[in-house]
């Protein structure tokens, strides 16, 4: 549905106003009419009819994609500026219509005060002489910074189809080594999960664990996304036995649901781990301190019961069960081995888990 033009400009001026007189209670806001300058026909096209989708990431954080015709765009507020983008994505320059888009539909607040309005606003607006609409460059100020990237023309990208993929790669490029001390070897396995990770992995969570201030929420977002496939394998064997024509995730809920039935959580960790390959189980048990030189094998076994040992650290708060202190050095390993078992965990479940027989993806 094409949004009014004129709704539009009204709210960006109305927000200028608004914040003039938040600051100054003598403010004198008018009602004449103002509106962004145009650029071209092309951009009042996208600017009203464009298909725009907003995450909201914090309070004025957020990331949001405007999609018009064969062209997509990005943008960040809030966020670090990457030195290098993620694949396939460039930095264009704001023009009046991406910015209106991204104000009006994120309902973005201004920031500037009562003297930049008088400056800015006052004998500027219809019916003055030589009026024809406010430059960008004007206005953009009086709002939060915001940071625009689009997508490469003719690239063949999965990622980009998703906004939180986006999104996370974006933060993972970007990522300032605050308030995670995350070293770089980290910050470029997180950038590749968001970039290549299978399509069925739950990127909300590592988004999550990625926007959060502690170490262990990045670690319980990652495992999350493997508990998720906790039921995978034994309902692989019980659909062989019956009819179901759903995806095992739905069955997995009816199961749930109506007989509270789920498998013992250590013991199915294991059996998914089982599944990664050695590198990673290797990874998993070196993370934790084992001399994986010692060790006839890496045993999925090991890898998930100190995995899960550390989780009931940080999700129950008993005695028996008061979290060890951890170096960001060792939470850097802990968190790339992570990485690596959610990514062949999916490769190796997630498409069967997730998708019906007809091919399409249940929703959960």
């Amino acid at each position: 549905m094409s949004r009014n033009k004129i709704k539009m400009s009204s709210y960006i001026f109305d927000q200028i106003h608004a914040a003039a007189l938040a600051q100054d209670p003598h403010y004198l806001a008018d009602q004449n009419i103002r509106w962004l300058a145009r650029k071209d026909d092309d951009d009042l096209r996208l600017m009203v009819n464009a298909e725009v989708k907003v995450l909201a990431l914090g309070t004025r954080t957020f990331a949001i994609s405007i999609e018009n015709g064969h062209d997509r765009y990005y943008c960040f507020s809030g966020l670090a500026i990457p030195d290098q983008l993620p694949t396939n994505l460039d930095e264009v320059e704001p023009t009046p219509g991406l910015f209106a888009c991204v104000v009006y539909c994120t309902e973005l607040q201004a920031l500037g005060t009562a003297s930049q309005a008088r400056d800015i606003l006052e004998q500027q607006y219809a019916r003055q002489p030589g009026y024809a609409g406010h430059e960008l460059s004007d206005i953009a100020p009086l709002f939060p910074s915001l940071y625009f990237v689009k997508m490469r023309a003719g690239v063949d990208a999965p990622y980009l189809e998703a906004l939180e993929r986006v999104a996370g790669a974006y933060i993972a490029a970007g990522y300032p080594g605050h308030p995670l001390e995350v070293d770089n070897r980290l910050r470029l396995r997180l950038l590749s999960l968001f970039e290549a990770g299978a399509d069925t992995i739950p990127f909300s969570l590592p988004l999550q664990g990625l926007l959060s201030y502690n170490w262990p929420s990045l670690f319980l977002d990652l495992y999350r996304c493997l508990e998720q496939l906790y039921t995978a394998l034994k309902l692989k064997g019980l659909v062989e036995k019956i009819s179901h024509k759903g995806s095992l995730a739905e069955l997995a809920y009816l199961l749930e649901e109506e007989l509270s039935w789920r498998p013992k959580e250590q013991d199915a960790l294991a059996s998914i781990l089982a599944l990664s390959s050695s590198d990673t189980r290797s990874k998993i048990l070196s993370a934790f301190e084992f001399d994986v030189a010692e060790l006839i094998d890496y045993s999925s076994s090991k890898c998930a019961r100190s995995i899960y040992k550390l989780r009931n650290s940080h999700v129950h708060f008993r005695p028996a069960m008061k979290a060890e202190p951890k170096s960001s050095a060792q939470w850097n390993e802990i968190v790339i081995a992570m990485c690596d078992a959610v990514d062949d965990v999916y490769d190796a479940l997630g498409a069967e888990f997730l998708k019906d027989r007809s091919g399409l993806q249940a929703a959960v």
